[in-house]
């Protein structure tokens, strides 16, 4: 066996000697020569994996490429090729709606004309059968659609409250003609991300407007209120920091946390024990080595609930265990406190102690779009790092311009000691007309016009209790109101949301008519668990 072994070394040695004695006549060879034999002296192993990689490389190089004119390959005839053509079957770009999704579908109602205070609904056969109408409509500029002398099955003129615009900004004259001149001047989108050509004058006078209004030291203007928190919050953190969050939070910020890849602990809604556990918790995992990052995370006004967080308390435990405070205040904002600046007003903190502030202009704001608001360093940080700001154009500038004139009603003193008043005037009275309903729990908080409950009967399962909830919308608006069950998709969430109906006040209607509202859902209530 060993002199085999010998032999076959002595074969090897004597090829590779005479393969050397060849290539060294190669200008250059020698260089290539000494390397191959340092290498396969001090890693023979590499010296392998070399060999075989350049063996792939010149045989790769060599094959001849992939051609449908070889032999193995099958032509077919043009009537073979029709056949199956015509026996292929595309998978649909869309699945079918199911049955639980098309009650769903078919429970939407479908506004004719303009949304506002009071409204006019069709059908989607009527809608169709409408467009011309509607189309004459729009090209006269005319303000009165839901009025017009359309054939429609249900003349019932319906109190809305659906809408978010809920200070009725959409209506107002002042708005609209901001909206026009916007309009004129600039056209109907910007066609660019803001770091290019989509940044005008309006939208830089927006941001100062929003930081001007709300206390702070900068802004910056996001074109889709969904994608502000998703953006944000990867901004400032990565994986390894630390986020303290609401359990209640929307599904935006959710998204934005989980985009963050950073270690998540999530507290009871509104506990501030909890939270104080919670922090705790996360810093005792990090007393030794580098400090993380690390955010408290909370709404405004929650979406899912209606209520505000302690906002004082939260203040304190972020100073006592050195945390940074995210609020969202898409709700909040324009809602609560005397002048419409959102939770900070209504518990007396300075906005300095609200590192980053998000929000919707979606909402009470009547606009469209996000903010993040603080200091001016933070901003100025997102304009290069956010990927919504960076790679979306920016919002049209009639937006950005009309969301300025908001913010100049929300500081005429007329507004604030008139329509702002009245609208927590009329919130109360709503809350006052259904918190002694037995069959309700509002979990919203009191005298505010965002008035959400839920059902206090237990029920077997999600579907039943939805159809229930979906009864009381439908016997509302068989007597001319319109509410809406609160809508979440329960497989994104990342904690489970209770099912929940919404009552949105609108300061464009009277006081005797929003309490008309709230007496019709009442009774509706009452009548559904009365069968």
């Amino acid at each position: 066996m060993e002199k085999i072994l010998q032999d076959i070394g002595d074969l090897v040695n004597t090829t590779v000697d005479g393969v050397l004695h060849k290539v060294s006549g190669v200008p250059g060879s020698a260089i290539v020569l000494r390397y191959i034999k340092s290498s396969y002296q001090n890693d023979p192993i590499r010296s392998l994996l070399e060999a075989l990689l350049v063996i792939f490389a010149i045989r790769y190089f060599l094959a001849s490429k992939y051609s449908t004119s070889k032999q193995n390959y099958v032509q077919l005839e043009e009537y073979e090729i029709d056949e199956l053509v015509d026996e292929w079957k595309p998978e649909p770009l869309v699945q079918p709606l199911k049955d639980s999704e098309r009650w769903k579908l078919d429970k939407i109602p479908i506004i004719y004309g303009e949304s506002g205070p009071k409204v006019r609904l069709t059908t989607a056969e009527e809608a169709l059968a409408l467009s011309p109408v509607i189309n004459k409509s729009i090209d006269s500029l005319s303000e009165n659609v839901p009025n017009s002398n359309a054939n429609l099955k249900d003349n019932t003129v319906y109190l809305n409250f659906l809408t978010t615009d809920v200070l009725n900004f959409n209506n107002n004259p002042i708005i609209r003609t901001k909206a026009v001149e916007a309009i004129r001047r600039y056209g109907v989108g910007s066609c660019g991300p803001a770091g290019f050509y989509g940044n005008q004058d309006v939208h830089t006078q927006c941001e100062n407007d929003i930081a001007a209004f709300i206390g702070a030291e900068g802004c910056i203007l996001y074109a889709q209120a969904m994608a502000t928190p998703s953006s944000v919050i990867p901004c400032f953190l990565k994986r390894g920091d630390v986020i303290v969050a609401d359990k209640g939070v929307n599904i935006s910020i959710q998204k934005g946390i989980i985009l963050s890849r950073a270690t998540v602990y999530w507290y009871e809604h509104n506990d501030i024990n909890d939270l104080e556990k919670k922090l705790a918790l996360a810093n005792s995992k990090y007393r030794k080595g580098p400090l993380p990052r690390r955010f408290i995370i909370t709404e405004g006004l929650f979406e899912h609930f209606g209520d505000s967080p302690d906002l004082p308390k939260i203040v304190d435990l972020k100073h006592k265990y050195k945390y940074r405070l995210i609020l969202d205040e898409s709700w909040s904002l324009g809602m609560l406190g005397k002048t419409g600046r959102g939770l900070p007003e209504v518990a007396g903190i300075d906005r300095d102690e609200i590192d980053i502030t998000i929000g919707s202009l979606a909402n009470v704001f009547g606009s469209a779009g996000g903010f993040c608001a603080g200091v001016k360093h933070m901003v100025e940080h997102q304009r290069i790092t956010s990927l919504a700001y960076t790679f979306s154009a920016t919002m049209p500038a009639y937006l950005a311009n009309t969301t300025s004139a908001v913010i100049e009603i929300f500081q005429q003193d007329g507004f604030k000691s008139d329509a702002l008043v009245k609208f927590h005037q009329k919130g109360q009275g709503v809350y006052n007309i259904l918190k002694d309903n037995r069959h309700i729990e509002i979990v919203s908080s009191p005298g505010i016009p965002f008035v959400q409950f839920v059902l206090t009967k237990e029920f077997t399962s999600l579907q039943q209790e939805e159809l229930v909830l979906q009864n009381i919308v439908d016997r509302a608006r068989k007597n001319g109101v319109l509410i809406s069950r609160h809508m979440f998709v329960p497989e994104v969430e990342v904690v489970p949301v209770e099912q929940s109906l919404r009552f949105l006040v609108n300061n464009g209607l009277t006081f005797e008519e929003v309490l008309h509202g709230a007496r019709v859902v009442n009774d509706a209530i009452n009548n559904e668990f009365a069968n």
